[in-house]
Formats: structure tokens, sequence, C-alpha cells
């Protein structure tokens, strides 16, 4: 090659290039001897070409676990019809110092003539170690989101995107058809008790422990997943039977129930276990996650800590339950609630002086329909703040419906669950609705279960009920006597009124005990100030007892049955004033109590 024109230089051109590229370039014979390299070369091994010369590269460059023996090197020869001459080559290789890089190889050959030994081949070498590290990174990287994106931070079990794909997987779908797989679906008992009372770590760790059990107890082709916050699926592949399947359950059962150390202290676990396993080849696997599920529901309704493996009875009442939530979801948006009344007697005087309003379902296809029908579901579709929000405004309406009948002095005890107690604009709300009625706070009593405020949750009961009272409301507490610590609670809160229970007013003509109680229960509210309502009143024998013991009211089927306000100011206007003495029909006619459920009588 010559130079421009105007240009002189006392040196080939072709080695002024070689020694000023970045890149290392050697020259090597067919033996794989080093006759020459670059400047760049020797910078980059770390070797000058006085030292190298006449040594084969990989009696130095490559790291002592990866370089052949003498006897092999000595027998080294190219072969100029290899790949290697028409492609890249990366190799890991050592510096002189022993740091080690990542060499970017092409080999060309060059012909001096016809003598096999007059080939030379001709060497271009890059160090690209930054680049590989950086594809590792990104590499890693990569491994990392996708490994995250298909599992549980906390657990490092499989997530439900991975459940998703495992169970679509050709392997499952096989173990499906062939009835030889099962699911465990496993939930913590009372898990939020652990969080409450020492803390988020202590939950975290809690979940830990049920992971690693589940760890323990899974096959090589099981899947292990946390698919909720305490919730937890492992899928067994391969199970035989559900004999097998029971087996391995309790192994879990076992296993995670083990107390946890932590912190120097014991955290006793308890889990609850449903079970399912194909009943056909048909069965998917969604489809057998759900009824999983479902014998979980089962396990927990039974008392939790076991397991329940799945029937059909149970996908009936699961069906059954998914149609009355779809039913009474449609009964909300399309308000098909009703307002019953039942009057309340004042054994003073023998006279009506207020009503308890208690909801109604007139279901489309099922007619009129109790509480006891439909608040477990409601509770468990988060529907009672909405049901109690419209009952609030049925009952309203029925009270101003009352003074319009020219029944103007009743008051009117509203029934309200956990969920609207809890909520800070209730009281807002029930004022509001009152105003626009032009109905005074003091004729109202809200009644507050006892259930409630001993499985309120985070609910601050007191708080509640002093917003209630500082409204100008009456507040009672509803079901006196049901087995919880009444005399506690009012002692705790500032309620005006206790309702005792039917189930307590039922035993009054057969158990001296209960009548005993009943007297001193009604003597004690009197000391404290409070009024106090007998539920379930059904006959003249009970009506006597509570009129001796100085019961300042009663409510009951030997009055009244709950009825529409319109039923209920026809009822007032046949029968005000009552007779005196009064007295009830004979037991026989009178209609049997109501189940004693919440907002139910």
């Amino acid at each position: 090659m010559r130079l421009p024109p105007g240009l002189s230089c006392d040196r080939p051109l072709p080695e002024l290039v070689l020694e000023q590229v970045r890149d290392g370039v050697g020259v090597l014979d067919m033996r794989g001897r080093i006759k020459w390299m670059n400047a760049a070369l020797e910078r980059m091994i770390g070797y000058s070409l006085d030292e190298v010369a006449g040594h084969n590269p990989e009696e130095f460059l490559l790291p002592p676990e990866r370089r052949r023996p003498p006897e092999m090197l000595a027998t080294f020869r190219y072969d100029p019809d290899t790949t290697l001459f028409r492609r890249y080559r990366v190799a890991e290789h050592m510096r002189r110092d022993g740091t080690r890089y990542w060499n970017q190889q092409t080999h060309a050959l060059i012909d001096l003539g016809p003598d096999p030994d007059d080939k030379l081949v001709v060497v271009a070498c890059r160090d690209i170690t930054d680049q590989v590290r950086t594809e590792a990174a990104l590499h890693q990287a990569k491994d990392e989101l996708e490994h995250a994106a298909f599992h549980d931070d906390l657990t490092g079990l499989a997530n439900r995107k991975r459940l998703s794909t495992y169970m679509r997987s050709e392997a499952v779908c096989d173990f499906l058809r062939k009835g030889q797989i099962g699911v465990l679906q496993i939930d913590l008992d009372k898990f939020k008790e652990v969080n409450d009372t020492l803390g988020h770590a202590a939950g975290d760790a809690t979940l830990r422990h049920v992971a690693d059990g589940l760890r323990r107890n899974a096959g090589p082709d099981d899947l292990v997943c946390r698919t909720g916050g305490d919730e937890f699926l492992l899928i067994c592949a391969r199970v035989a039977s559900q004999e097998a399947l029971m087996a391995r359950a309790e192994l879990v059962l076992n296993d995670i129930s083990r107390p946890l150390e932590w912190q120097d202290q014991k955290i006793m676990i308890g889990i609850s276990i449903g079970a399912s396993m194909p009943v056909s080849d048909t069965v998917t696997g969604e489809a057998l996650i759900q009824q999983a599920d479902q014998a979980l529901y089962s396990a927990k309704a039974g008392g939790r800590g076991h397991v329940a493996f799945y029937s059909e009875a149970m996908g009936r009442r699961y069906r059954a339950q998914q149609e009355l939530a779809t039913d009474l979801r449609r009964a909300v948006e399309e308000n098909q609630f009703e307002v019953f009344l039942q009057p309340q007697l004042r054994l003073a005087d023998d006279a009506i002086t207020g009503c308890e309003a208690l909801i109604r379902w007139r279901h489309p296809e099922k007619g009129l329909l109790s509480p006891g029908h439909f608040l477990e579901e409601a509770r468990r579709s988060q529907l009672l703040a909405d049901i109690d929000y419209i009952s609030m405004t049925l009952s309203l309406d029925a009270l101003k419906a009352l003074d319009d009948a020219g029944h103007r002095d009743m008051t009117l005890s509203l029934n309200v669950s956990s969920p609207i107690l809890a909520d800070e604009n209730y009281p807002g709300m029930l004022d509001w609705a009152l105003q626009s009625r032009g109905l005074a706070p003091s004729r109202i009593c809200v009644e507050i279960l006892e259930t409630t405020i001993l499985d309120g949750g985070d609910i601050d009961v007191v708080a509640a009920v002093e917003r209630l009272r500082k409204l100008g409301v009456q507040v009672a507490l509803d079901d006196f006597g049901t087995g919880y610590a009444g005399l506690a609670h009012m002692s705790a809160f500032e309620i005006d009124a206790i309702k005792l229970d039917f189930s307590m007013v039922r035993r009054l003509g057969d158990d001296p005990r209960t009548r005993v109680i009943t007297r001193s229960i009604i003597r004690l509210c009197r000391l404290l100030g409070m009024e106090v309502v007998a539920e379930g009143v059904e006959t003249t024998e009970q009506l006597d007892i509570l009129r001796r013991a100085g019961c300042p009211c009663i409510q009951g089927y030997g009055l009244a049955r709950p009825m529409p306000v319109t039923d209920l100011i026809a009822w007032l206007d046949a029968h005000l004033p009552l007779g005196s003495p009064l007295c009830f029909p004979a037991r026989s006619d009178a209609a049997p109590p109501i189940a004693p459920t919440a907002h139910a009588r």
C-alpha cells in the first residue's frame, strides 16, 4: 500500500496501522506458536513479544482449570478447513496479573507458499469484558423480573400468575385427564390476631413459616403458591387416590401447626385445609381449585383446624350461596326491601309507646324473606352497610307515616351492623334523614348487638356510641343475656337501655334461676337509670312475671307480630286503648318465635 502524494514515512504503512489500532493483533504459525504481535495485544495480555514468542497462547492465556496438557499442545495444528476461520470466537482469558477478561477473536489464514508451513494465522483480539458483564447484568435483571412476575416477594412461592401458567401446562392437563392431581387450599386460622397482637413482622414470619412447611411437603412435580394475604395452595401431582391426598393434607396440617419460635415468643399457628380431586376427566384445573376453596369454607365453618374434602353437597351449597349473593346485590340495587314494625308495650300503663323496625326482603321469586335467610350472606358480600342505610330510610319513612296517621308519640328502634357502626358518617346521615322528615332524634333508639362489641374488629365502639348519643338518639344493647359479658358492657359503654333476649324470656316460666337473674337485671338497670325491653314475650305467664319484676317495656308475638306500617296503623286504630288487665292468647295460639339472628325477631 502506497502513501498519498506529498506524504512520506520511513516505515511501511501496514506496520504503522497495526501499531496504532486498539485491537490486539497476533501472528501465529500453523502449530499455534506466536510469531508476532502488536503493542495493543501486549498491553491486553500483559506479556511482551520477546517473552512469549514461540509459545502457544494456551500455555498462559487460558485459566489454569481449562488448560490442555503440554503433550496435547505439542501435537496441535490449525485445520484450514475448520469453521474457526469463518466465525467469531469468545473465550475467557487470563492476563499476566491474574485478572480475567473476555476475549473476542477472529482468525484469518495467510498463504505465503505451497508448503503447509508457509501458512500463517492472523488473530485479531478485542477485550469485550464490559460488554459481557453488561449483558450478564441485563440477563440477571431479566431473570429477576421474570421471577418477581411469577413469585411472591415475601415467601418466594409461586403467585397466581405462575399458578395459571402451571395449570395450563400439558403435564398438568395430562394429570387432570388421568385423575392423578389434587389441590389443597390452605388458610390460616385467626391470622389477623397475630398481626394485631404481635405486629406485622410476626405476621410475616408466620407466613414464611407456612411457606416453609408447604415446601417440605411438596413433591418435585408439585406447585406451592401464595394466592392471597394468608391463603396458600399446594397442587399435588401424581396423587393416586383421595386417601393419599388426605394423608398429604394431614402431614401439612401437623407440620405447619407446630409452634413458631419468634423473638423469644411462641406463635401458635392453626390452619384449615380444603381438598379436592377430579371426579371425571373433564374437570378443569380452575374448577378443581374452586372445589378446594368450597371445601376450605366447610372446614372453617366446622370449627377450623382440620381438613375437609370436597363433595357434591358442598358444591350445591356453594352454588346456592352464589345465587343468593347475586340476588342480594340485585336486591340492593333495585331496593327490594321492606320494613316491618313490631309494637312495644309500656307495662306501667299498658300503652303502645314505640316499635322496632325489622328489615324484610321481598324476593321476586321466593317471596318475603326474614333476615335469617340473607344477613350472613350480606356480611360475606359486604352489603350490610348498604342494607342498613336502606333500612334506616324505610324505617324513618314509616315513623313519619305513623305521625301523619295521628300516632305522634311513638319511638322507633333501629338495628345497626358493625360496618355501619364503624362509619363515621352514619350519625350525620341519620341526623339529616331525621331533619328532612321533621323527626326528633330523641324518638330514635339505635340497637347494638353484644356480638358487635366483641367481634367488631377495629371498630371503636365507645367512640361510635358517643357519636350517636351526641346526636341525641338513644342507644340500646341488643340481645342482652345471650351468653356474653353483658354486665361488663353495661358499665363500659354509655348506653340508655338493654333488650332482654327472647332466650331468657322463654325460660321465665320454667326456670327459677332465670327469674331471679331477670329480676336482678331489671333492678340494676333501674338503679343505673336504664330502660329495659323484654323481647319475645308470648304468654300471659311471661307477661305477669315481667310485670311483677318491674320490667318497663315488652314486645313479642303475644302482643303482635311484626307488620307493615299500614297494617300497624290499622292495628293501633283497632286496639287502642288496650284492655286492662292485658292478657295474651294461650301458647298454642301464639306463633313460634323466630330464630335469634341479627336484625331478626
